[in-house]
Formats: C-alpha cells, structure tokens, sequence
C-alpha cells in the first residue's frame, strides 16, 4: 500500500468521522410557549421506551434542540422549563436514516411537576433534506406476505424500483431487476447495523451477503435518490437494515412456514408441453429471543432459522428431432413449404462429400425425444422439458447484545454476529437420469462491533467496525476438454467449480456537531477488501460446431429453393458433424510453467475504499433547512495482490484513438502498434484503469416547510410540519472494479491465454465429430512458451480487455418533491426525479474494423458499405452498380472480367447475403483477394478480429414523476401505493458483472446508434403494500367486549398484501442475416414498416405456415415480421423497438391470532396464517426470452420463459411473546 494511502487512512480513524444514515437516526425540532413564542432553556429528554436510556439537551437560544446519532425506535420526549407545566410526547416512532422534526409546544403555565402527556403520531413529512424513499418496521416486515422471505426484496415496493422476481440461491437476478430510478441495477448499497454487506463482486439486488431474516429486523430503510453527503459508495439506491436489539422486557418467537406441492399451479410452458408440475415441499423454521441481562444496561437477542427443500426446478434444453438424428435434414422452402433432404442428398451438397457423420448421429440418439416448441427451430431441433430435483438445506445465526456503560446511557456499545450454512443443488442435471450440474455452497459470516458516545449534547460520537466474510462454492461436473454444437444443448453438462472467499473489514467512526441553527457532520469509511478465487472456468479446451466459423458462414449448404435461415447454416452443419471453430485454453504459473488442463486457478485480488465528507444542514428558519455537503472518493485500482496481472504496452483507450486517427486519414490498420503485455508489477506496468484521485461529489437540498398557522395556508399547508417542498441535486459516483478485474484476469495473455484457428476454416477439411470427450486438438499449435513480455499472434483473435483508460462513471441526480400529510395519517407526495449518468461502463469492440475514409474523395467505408448493403437487400444485378469512388480508389484490382471495382466488390457482398464484415474480410485480411493499395490489414487489425472493453463512454437520462400516497399505521391499518410515470434512455444497460459480452455497443466509432429506451425501461410501475386488523374482536370497534369463546373465533383476523404492476419492457430483433457491421456480434433489424401493437396471445400461430406456433408477443406474428429488415454496413439497426409484457403479481395474507394467556402483562400469541403468492396465478412472459431474429420466421415473438412464477400457498404458525 503507499504511503499517501496509508496516510489518508489514519486521517479517517484518527479524526472524529460521521455516517449520519448508516443504521442510526435523528430528531430535532424548536420549543415553544402557549403564545408561540419560541422558549430558550427548556430541558429536553428523549428516553428509548424499551431500553429505559435516555439523553438530554437544552433548547438554544432561538429554542431548538437536536439529538443525533440515536438507535432507531419508539421514544419518549419530555420537556421541562421554567413557569410551564412539563410535557410528555410518548410513542415517538424515530425511523432509521429518517431524520425527524418533532415540535414541542408548552400548552400552559403551571409548575414543573405538573405534566401533560400526549401520545405523539408517527413522523411522516421529512422537512429536513431532499431524499426519497420510506422505512418499513420489523412488525410490518413479519406480516407481510413475501415470496422469498428476502427483507431486501422491500425495496422492490418503493417508487422508480423495476423488480421481475427473486432469483434462486446462488445465481444472478435478472439484470433488469433492481434498477432504481434509471440506474443499473449493480448500483444499490446494503448496509446491515452500518456495516457493509453487499457481495463485492457481483453486486446482485436486492441481496445481501449476510442472510437477513424477517424476524431479525427491527427497521429497514431505503433511499431511491439524493442521498446527503454522508451516504455515498455507490450510485444507486442506499438500504439500511437494522438488527432487533433487546429490551427491558423478554420478547420472542417461535415459527413455522410450509408449503407443498398440492396447494401450488403447475407453470404455463409445463402445462403446455405436459410436463408434470413441479415438486415443491417447503419447510421454513426457526425461533428468536431478545430481554434484558441487566436492566437498562445489557440486553441480547438471538435468531435461528432453518430452510429445508425437497423441491423440483424445470429445466428446458434444445434436441434433435427424430428426423434429423436419423440423418434427415428439414428446411423451409422460399415457397414457404417444408424440403427433406435425404442423407444421399446431404452427402451431395457436403464440400467432403461424407454426408451425415456417423458419431454425430449416435450422438444425438442419446437425447431424449422433444416435447416442446419453444424453442428450436421447429425442423431440426425443438425443446424438451422435465423437472428435475433441487435439494436445498439453509441454517441461520444471529446474535446481538447491546450494552450502556454509564447509567446515563452517554456510552453504548454493540456486537452483532450473523453464520449462516447452506447446501443447494442450483445446477438441475443436463437431461434426467444424470448428476446434479452443480451443487451451491456458502458458509458467510459476519460481525459489527459500534460504540456511540455523547460527549457533549450537542457532541456525538459512533464508531463502527465491520467484517463480513462471504464465502462460496460451486460444484462443477466437467472433468476434462469435450466438443459440441451450436445451436443445439450438449448432452451432459459443462458445469465447472468455482470457490470464491471475500473477507471485508469496514471502519468509520462518527461526530455529529450541533451549533445553533447547524448541525454539522463530517466523516468517512475505510474499506478493505479482498477476493480470492479458485476456478476451472477458463481450464479446459474444447472444439465447437459452429457454421459462422466456416468460410462463407454455412451459406454454401443453401440449396436453391431454400429460404436463407441461420438455422439452416448452423444445423446442416451440426449434421455433417463439423468443428470449425477448435479452441486451446492454457493457464501459466508466475514463472511460465504450463498449469494441467482442468487445473483450479487461484487468484487473490485485493482493493481499498477510503470515503471522507463534510456536511452542514442549516436550519435558516423555522420552515426553511438548507443541507449542503461534499464527499470524497478514493479508490485505488483493484489489483491482483500475488503478481498475476498484466498490462499492454499501450493504453487500449489510446489504441483505439490511434487507430481511427489512422483511418481518418486514409492510412492501413497495419501502421497501427502491435499490443504486446507485460507485468503490470514492472516498472514499466500499468494499473488496471488510472488512480480517480479528483471524485469530489457535492450535494445540495432545500426543504421549506410553510407554518400554515391560519386561513388559507393553514388550509394549504395543514399546520406546521404538515407540508414539505423540496428540491434536492447531487453527484454520484459508481462502484466498479471487482468484475474488471476478473474478466480480465480470464485472458491475461501469458497467464490464462486463449488460442483459436482463425475463422474462415474450409468446409471440406475442418475435423468432424467422432465423441463427445474427444476435442482433435492436433489440429491446434501447441501452447506457447510462458514467461513475458508476450505478444498475441496475429491470428484474429476474438477476446476481451480492459481500457486501462478509462474514468469513474458518475451521475448528477435531482428532484423536487411536494408531500402533504392530512388528517388521519395519510399522506401524499409528488416529486420530479431525474438522473443524468455520465461515463457509464460500456462493452465496446476497440478492434472492430475502422471506417477507413478515402482521402480522394472523402467518403468513408460505412457510406460506401451502406450503398452495398442497399443493393444487396434490393437484389439489383452486378451490372447495375454504378462507381463508387471509395472502392474505385482504394480497390482497383477488384475489377475485372468487364467489372468494374464496384461490382467486383458488390459480387463478393451479394454472396454474402447480408453478412458483410465476412465479406470485408475476404477483401481485407491476408490472403485478400483482392487486396486494397494499402495491402492486407487495411481495416481489420491482424491480430484481433474483435477485442472487447468495458469503457466509461456510455451515458444515459432518466425523468419521472412519481407519486406516493400513504397510511400510516392508525385504527388498525395502514397502506403504501406507488406510482411511477417514467422514461429511461442508454446506450447499453447490462452490469459490470454481465461481462463484456453482454449488451455490447455494435459500432465503437459511432456508440450513439445504440441509443435507445433502457433495457429495464418500463413507462409505469406500480406497487404497493398493506396491512388491515379487522376492527371485530375484544378492544376492536365491533363486538368490543366478546367473550373469549367469541373473541377466539372472531377476533384477531388480520389481511395483508403486495402489489406489484409494470407496462412492458423493451426489447430488440436481431438482424439473423450475419454480422453486417461488427465482427463478433450481430447488428439488431431495421424496422421499414408497420410493426403490430404487441398483443401477448397464448396460442398464437407461427409467423411460418406450417411450423408449430405458441406464445407470442403477437396476435399476428407474420405482421410483425414483415415490419423489420436486415441491416446495412455500418449500422446497428433498432434497438428496443418492441415491447414485450411488463410484471405483475398479488400476494395475499391472511392470519387469525389468538390470545393464548399474559404472564407479566406480556400477551403471549399464536398466530395462524395462510398466504398465497400471484393468487390470481396471471403469467406474464419475459420478452428477454422471445425469438426475434429477421432471419427466423418461424419462431418470430415466441416466447420461452414467464416473468412470473405459477401461483403457490404458505401456510404458517407464529408463536410470540
């Protein structure tokens, strides 16, 4: 670590730092007489109504008083001066980072000990800084009905929150889900008792590394946007749970929750394919305990629960038809009708002249026969689905003690440990009869240790220190290098292991400083967190049958009157049995020795976070409070802490300057430097991106809340406190650098190096299928020497990288917001949010051939491409073409044969059919036949075909108006509804951990094509929650004073649900004709027509005669596909230009509680509850999962897979005390 780091490390411990919101929170307000004349001197006290502490202070002279830093929970605020009788405001709910504004008015003179007790209602009007977002307490939390039993899963009902649904144990969420406000959806921070709990390296949302249970939870807390100063690390919403702490009073709960396969719905694709619905036996178990040790001073509380499944998942998997394993190939004929290729007729149109390969025939014999539709192309290949068993075995720990050293309760303390240990069979095997493909291991553990200490009343200090360590496995079955086929699921599982330990230790140490109309904070964090990983992931070698990886890309196996299809390429040439595409993998140690193939490759990557801010909120007036703050961010690069890191010699950002400056000036890609990689521990080495030293992020919030004293205001506003206007903006920086590094690390050439045989393999001498375990890697150079510097060969490699370039991504956020409490507890709130993302992490290809500009005439490649590409599509004869001065000049020796260059040119792109970077390939690369004046390499670079980076070059806008309108808890219910109206825009929406491969930008020299709705993008969300006792029963409106035996039956029901509804989500066609633009991936269609409004149909026909329909975003998928086009050179065509369904779901509680017996006026209960998830068992389908390829019109808008899971029931027993 270097010494500047170090330094500034114990400048965060050795000053006096604040986190305001990390799991604390605060209330102030003014003191006034019976005139309203503000009091001076009155004695405040603020005493926690369950531990018995208290703290006191004294009202300024313009008569406020403030406590800051206190524990969450429900208060007593006593008031006391001279002349008036005293004043007790008990049941003062203080919700976590919510700070609130209590206001004490002295309501006559009279002595001191002379009090009047009023019981306060909870604080629902922020009048103190611009944040958004609501707390949700622990008794709401254990009655309400949620799937997953996720307690972070609660941010998924707060308003701009997109939510598709929990994921399973040991796997991503959807990537869509958990973007909040426009942001993505790695972007959330979690924090448990203000300790750091996210999972460091992927960043999945709405989890947390350490379980939280329902019955752990005393308050949970969200901020969607604006944070203050104090609340930063990432860009995204800030979660804040709250561990239960004991009280004076024994408290506890014993539990159970079932769920069973007869009370749960089969799933829709299941049904429709026959399947059996799956298993599901649920048993969720467990006990919590919390009292004193001593009163007023040492409490505990503990929590166990259990989690045992002997449950089904689906699984679905593309096969063989019968045909086609039996050596008959099936096609869609321009006429629209259905050819059979014999295996006599196949042999004839195979370069080799084999015919169907014998291995690969017994190979797809061993597949199950289809009964599914979804997929496949409905031909040669279709689905199969099955279910198949998902064993799952959870413990949870949690304990905590709290501990007031002084009587005063000036010096408290607190331990919180959490141990959890889980066994979950997450991989289904690859067909039925087989092994699990991977089994999920985790044993993470945690602990916090705080301290709060008031030195001063208006002085508080809180110091944290945290250690989460998340630890994980996953079990993986292959064993050694195996080949397979494109287009088509392997026969047995490729699954391989990976142990990741992630020890995380936090430190901040909190003041809070109040001066008269200032409270001042000032603080920071130090984070240091390491990752070591052991996988196989990227230890074996494997052969891959894949058509595109052929010359021509498998459109020599057209026959005349076939319809040009991708799946006709790709599955005439899985039945010949090719393996075009042959790939080596090799690991290297730190001295150049080769590791063995499958051998676990270890890696310890390492990283600090050091945050500080300063922050002041300003009470200008009673009704006006300005809060203004800075932070500041200082990462170090992540790096990898043994040695095992490389950089190139040249930074890839400038690079790729380089070579569009090359092109810009009619210069060949073979003047561009060769990359070369060293070790980035050199002298001459490099970080992985460059040391931010300069993210300052300030933030501003204006709160006025008018005094509404009289007439037309006071009708208005309702009274003081009643109103808030609000207007808050601020700058965020993201967190990244963990998936960085270890996408990275998976091609660090001399250390994990990738090799491949250039693309363009003749048909007729590529190796064939012979087994499944066999991979002909005699066809393949053998691995490279290790040791550095080393240079990749010039081999057209397809890989990734890292701009070491690039800068932090931020966004600026802002809203304004109106909220009006009115009689009753309900209260309602408009705001305006908007964010605005600079530099956000893009996946781009810096070795994508450039747009080489001839300096005759000025035009570029992509204008002389699209005029091609145009004719191409029209289908005009060669002789038509008229010149183009950019081929004329830079290919003259294309012409020939009475053609001119141009048509030269435009032949070798008609052949092509669409794909035409295949066509500048041949055009381009050596031997180009013919080359350009420039020679080989004119647009390609020789040594990569495509090298994708993660760059800060993306931005994006979110604007929204969104409502809420809220109950809070009073005669017996209590409600939140949400709604938003939104538009999010990006040019790429996937996260860090999606990979580099994921939702990449088409054409790095014009980013801007991609601009479009975000992937999460949905124009309305709706969601709420509620909670209704029944007002019937003993103490309730009706039947007040029944009898016990009545009381049992009719008392004590209680209702509760969750509500969540979204419009559609976008989604985009793929061009299908090839790769017009960019070598590695496919532009997406260009719409030339009138697309259909989607219409989901269950039962729709097929876009294709003839072939099976299903499930489709259309009612007339044919329609719909006549809408869209191939794209041209250059181009990247429509991005999400298709609406799919949007989610929706009701869960439903219902619970009876009975009145068992009291013991020390403690009511010990037992409550009874049914709860039903998507009762109305809607199915919603997932647009992500939808055929949209303008080279497949038979599958055109089918879908494969729901957003919603079928309806289940729970059925539980709460005893509490």
């Amino acid at each position: 670590m270097k010494r500047g780091v170090v330094s500034f490390a114990l400048v965060l411990l050795l000053c006096a730092l604040n986190l305001h919101g990390q799991s604390l929170t605060s209330v102030s307000g003014t003191v006034t007489d019976p005139s309203g004349a503000l009091v001076a001197g009155a004695t405040i006290t603020l005493t926690n109504m369950a531990t018995g502490s208290q703290r006191q202070d004294k009202s300024d002279s313009s008569g406020r008083y403030s406590f800051a830093q206190i524990q969450p929970g429900k208060y007593k605020i006593s008031a006391t001066a001279t002349g008036f009788a005293g004043v007790d405001l008990s049941n003062v709910e203080l919700l976590v980072n919510t700070p609130a504004t209590v206001n004490i008015a002295f309501e006559k003179l009279g002595a001191i000990s002379e009090v009047i007790s009023v019981t306060a209602e909870a604080v629902q009007v922020n009048t103190t800084d611009a944040s958004l977002g609501n707390a949700v307490s622990g008794n709401v939390i254990t009655q309400l009905p949620f799937e997953a039993r996720n307690v972070v899963g609660l941010l998924s009902l707060q308003p701009g929150v997109v939510f598709l649904g929990e994921p399973n144990p040991g796997t991503l969420n959807d990537y869509r889900s958990g973007a909040v406000n426009g942001g993505k959806s790695d972007q959330a921070n979690v924090t448990l008792d203000g300790v750091d709990v996210n999972d460091q390296q992927d960043r999945s949302a709405f989890s947390s590394v350490l379980r939280v249970t329902l019955d752990s939870v005393q308050e949970f807390r969200t901020i969607t946007t604006n944070a203050g100063a104090d609340l930063g690390r990432t860009s995204g919403a800030q979660v804040t749970l709250v561990t239960k702490s004991g009280t004076n009073t024994v408290h506890g709960s014993a539990y159970e929750y079932l769920r069973n396969t007869k009370t749960s719905a089969n799933s829709f694709f299941n049904n429709a394919s026959g399947v059996p619905k799956e298993r599901l036996n649920r048993n969720v178990f467990g006990a919590s305990a919390g009292g004193p040790i001593k009163a007023n001073r040492l409490f505990y509380f503990f929590n166990f629960e259990g989690r045992r499944d002997r449950s089904d998942a689906g699984g679905l998997r593309t096969v063989p038809t019968d045909d086609f394993r039996h050596g008959l190939f099936k096609y869609i004929r321009k006429d629209g009708s259905i050819g059979t290729l014999t295996p006599d007729q196949i042999k004839d149109i195979d370069p080799a002249h084999i015919g169907p390969d014998l291995d690969a025939q017994k190979y797809y014999q061993q597949y199950p026969e289809p009964n599914d539709t979804t997929v496949g192309d409905g031909l040669n290949t279709a689905g199969f689905r099955f279910n198949a068993s998902t064993p799952l075995r959870f413990n949870t720990y949690i304990a905590k003690f709290d501990y007031a050293l002084d009587r005063e309760s000036k010096h408290q303390i607190f331990w919180r440990g959490n141990l959890q240990n889980d066994n979950y069979q997450n991989g289904i095997p690859q067909f039925p009869g087989q092994p699990a493909s991977s089994v999920f291991l985790q044993n993470s553990k945690g602990y916090a240790i705080g301290y709060t200490g008031v030195i001063l009343p208006t002085l508080v200090n809180t110091f944290r220190y945290g250690y989460t360590r998340q630890g994980t496995q996953t079990t993986g079955v292959q064993t050694v290098p195996v080949s397979y086929f494109r287009a088509m699921d392997s026969l047995y599982s490729q699954s391989r292991g990976l142990v990741r330990i992630i020890p995380v230790h936090s430190l901040s140490d909190d003041v809070s400083w109040t001066k008269g109309a200032h409270t001042i904070s000032f603080g920071g964090v130090v984070r240091l967190i390491a990752n070591h990983r052991a996988t196989n992931q990227n230890s074996f070698s494997r052969a891959y049958g894949n058509a595109f990886w052929l010359a021509g890309t498998g459109g020599q196996f057209l026959v005349p009157d076939a319809k040009n299809s991708n799946a006709y390429k790709l599955q005439f040439s899985n039945i010949l049995g090719l393996l075009p595409l042959l790939n080596r993998q090799v690991n290297y140690d730190l001295q150049g020795g080769t590791l063995d193939e499958g051998a676990l490759v270890k890696r310890n990557f390492a990283a600090q976070e050091y945050e500080m801010y300063g922050q002041d909120s300003w009470k200008v007036t009673r009704s006006l409070t300005i809060t203004a703050g800075l932070r500041y961010s200082l990462n170090p690069p992540v790096y990898e802490s043994n040695g095992f890191q490389i950089s190139p010699n040249v930074p890839l950002g400038d690079w790729f300057n380089q070579r569009g400056g090359l092109a810009q000036q009619g210069k060949p890609q073979s003047l561009a430097p060769k990359i070369s990689f060293d070790l980035a521990s050199k002298a001459s080495g490099r970080d992985l991106y460059p040391y931010h030293k300069k993210d300052l992020a300030p933030r501003l919030a204006i709160a006025y809340s008018p005094q509404g004293s009289s007439g037309l205001s006071r009708f208005l506003f309702g009274g003081a406190g009643q109103t808030s206007i609000r207007a808050g903006w601020g700058m965020f920086y993201d967190l990244f650098g963990q998936g960085l590094i270890r996408q990275y690390d998976s091609t660090a050439l001399g250390f994990s190096t990738s090799i491949n045989n250039p693309a363009n393999a003749n048909a007729a001498t590529v190796p064939r299928f012979t087994d499944f375990f066999h991979v002909p890697l005699d066809r393949l150079p053998a691995a490279p020497p290790g040791g550095f510097p080393q240079t990749y060969p010039d081999v057209q490699a397809i890989t990734n990288g890292i701009d070491d370039t690039l800068k932090a991504p931020y966004t600026m956020n802002m809203n304004f917001s109106i909220g009006r409490e009115f009689r009753g507890g309900f209260f309602v709130q408009g705001s305006y949010v908007g964010r605005q993302s600079r530099r956000s992490l893009i996946s781009d290809d810096i070795a994508m051939p450039t747009n080489l500009k001839d300096p005759k005439s000025g035009m570029t490649y992509f204008e002389a491409a699209r005029i091609l590409s145009t004719n191409v599509f029209a289908n005009t004869p060669v002789e038509d073409i008229k010149p183009i001065p950019f081929w004329e000049n830079l290919w003259p020796d294309a012409a020939g044969d009475g053609l001119s260059a141009s048509q030269g040119v435009y032949s070798q792109y008609l052949d092509t059919g669409g794909d035409f970077t295949t066509a500048l390939y041949n055009l381009d690369v050596d031997p180009c036949s013919p080359c350009s004046i420039l020679g080989p390499f004119a647009m390609f670079n020789s040594q990569y075909s495509s090298l994708y980076s993660l760059r800060s070059r993306g931005h994006g806008n979110y604007h929204a108006m969104q409502w809420t309108v809220r109950k809070r808890f009073s005669q017996g219910y209590q409600f939140d509804f949400n709604y938003t109206w939104s538009k999010s825009t990006d040019l790429a929406s996937t996260r860090e951990a999606d990979g580099v491969f994921a939702g990449p930008i088409i054409n790095a020299w014009f980013p801007g094509q991609n601009k479009a709705v975000s992937d999460y993008d949905t124009t309305h969300i709706f969601s709420a929650l509620a909670l209704l006792e029944l007002p019937v029963g003993r103490g309730k409106k009706f039947l007040t004073n029944a009898n016990g035996f009545v009381d049992a039956f009719l008392g004590g029901w209680q209702i509760s649900g969750v509500f969540r509804n979204t419009s559609g989500f976008p989604a985009g066609v793929n061009d299908g004709a090839g790769w017009a633009t960019n070598w590695e991936f496919e532009s997406y269609a260009t719409q030339t027509g009138i697309v259909p409004h989607p219409q989901t149909t269950k039962n729709a026909p097929s876009a294709e005669p003839g072939t099976p329909g299903g499930a489709n975003i259309f009612a007339n998928p044919a329609a719909a596909f006549n809408a869209y086009t191939f794209t041209a050179a250059g181009e990247t065509g429509q991005r999400n230009g298709i609406r799919g369904d949007g989610y929706f779901g009701i869960d439903l509680g219902i619970g009876k509680r009975f009145h068992l017996y009291t013991v020390k006026d403690q009511p010990h209960t037992l409550q009874f509850r049914a709860e039903c998830f998507n009762i109305t068992n809607t199915v919603r389908f997932d647009v992500n999962s939808a055929s949209l390829d303008a080279a497949d019109q038979a599958k055109f808008g089918q879908y494969s897979e729901t957003l919603t899971r079928p309806r289940v029931f729970q059925f539980s027993l709460r005893y509490e005390f």
